[in-house]
């Protein structure tokens, strides 16, 4: 598979608004998380992952198995976790 194709730029749009959603939830300053930021290194426990599991399915109108949010351990674990799906119209997770 090619690095351009439509599924790969899905996933990076995703970490994209994960990204904004997790610099929100731990109040982590700009240009500090990447996808392979490690969930625990920004001090988000069990309740702050799961607040953020409940805001992408609200945002991507995808019900998230809780038992996937159990292997989350980096922002793109959490993308892949969705995988690729997109965001419902007229929602975003810009604060």
């Amino acid at each position: 598979m090619r690095d351009d194709q439509p599924e790969d730029h899905a996933e990076d749009t995703l970490v994209g608004e994960i990204v904004l959603l997790l610099r929100r939830i731990v109040y982590a300053p700009e240009g500090g998380l990447t996808a392979e930021t490690r969930l625990a290194d920004l001090g988000m426990d069990s309740l702050d992952l799961v607040e953020a599991g409940l805001e992408l399915e609200a945002l991507l109108g995808r019900d998230l198995a809780d038992a996937a949010l159990s292997q989350v351990r980096t922002v793109a674990d959490l993308a892949r976790c969705f995988g690729g799906h997109q965001r419902r119209p007229g929602l975003s997770l810009a604060a």
